[in-house]
């Protein structure tokens, strides 16, 4: 195998302990008191943030990002409790994580009026403003989170340069971390742990290599992650299968592939045409 320098290791330890420093999510589906949030509610709107985020051609980096409403839910902090009881303000979080992520990680503009029209009115400006305020306050301004990309990314510096596409390699990743982001189990991972259990288990699957290199490999994944975690992950994976979950009540149909088509919003079946800005420099 290639020898892994140390710059990368650096930056992984770098990375680990980013995400050490991170509160861990509680399973907030249990402080829904009334049962009016279940898992199936947080799977529907993460799905609905990923098909937004393909018909505008976003990073699906900056969906996984997105998904720090689970630790805004979490926290106990603001008005997280209230979106716990009600359908309504739990998609007005969904939505306003999803802009913050887009402003803190893309080179282009998606306004909150633009945000807005995409909603077909279900939520005023105002609404989108101020839950972006109360997740900003209660996370402390901490948002940026190490994804399972940017981890497997260095991974795959550890695999020999022969004999494997390494190209291909992280499409198959990446199409498994958008996955893991649709089940709240992950979200109690660290990300570190979701890349190596993703990494090792299309390894796996694809056979590539050798029993010596297999050894070798997570030899050396043990000094950069938990092994006991990674395996539990792998279990969980293997576990899973793709299904096609509906959308909760106020989704109703999915978006375009395609940014320049008509997206179908929250709450309404007429579309809306949304066009991406760029980012003044």
């Amino acid at each position: 195998m290639d020898d892994y320098n140390d710059e990368n290791l650096t930056t992984i330890e770098a990375l680990r302990r980013q995400e050490d420093d991170v509160s861990n999510c509680m399973n907030f589906i249990n402080l829904s008191t009334n049962n009016e949030i279940d898992e199936t509610c947080r799977t529907s709107m993460v799905v609905y943030l990923q098909k937004i985020g393909k018909a505008l051609k976003l990073s699906p980096e900056t969906v996984w990002q997105s998904i720090s409403f689970d630790r805004y839910l979490s926290s106990g902090k603001g008005k997280s409790n209230d979106a716990l009881q009600d359908k309504y303000k739990f998609q007005l979080v969904a939505i306003s994580s999803f802009y913050i992520a887009v402003k803190l990680y893309e080179q282009v503009e998606l306004s909150v009026g633009t945000l807005a029209k995409l909603c077909k009115g279900y939520y005023a400006e105002s609404d989108i403003i101020d839950s972006e305020e109360d997740i900003l306050f209660a996370l402390d301004f901490r948002l940026t989170t190490p994804t399972p990309m940017e981890f497997i990314r260095h991974y795959i510096h550890l695999l020999p340069s022969e004999t494997i596409d390494k190209k291909n390699l992280l499409k198959e990743c990446e199409k498994r971390v958008e996955y893991t982001s649709t089940d709240i189990y992950f979200t109690f991972c660290k990300p570190s742990c979701v890349g190596a259990s993703i990494f090792t288990s299309i390894l796996l699957d694809q056979d590539v290599l050798s029993s010596t290199q297999r050894q070798t490999l997570y030899l050396k994944l043990a000094k950069m992650t938990d092994l006991i975690e990674v395996m539990e992950c792998q279990k969980k994976l293997g576990a899973g299968k793709a299904v096609s979950i509906p959308l909760i009540s106020s989704v109703k149909k999915s978006v375009s592939k395609v940014a320049t088509t008509p997206i179908v919003a929250l709450g309404d079946s007429s579309p809306v045409s949304v066009e991406k800005t760029p980012r003044a420099a």
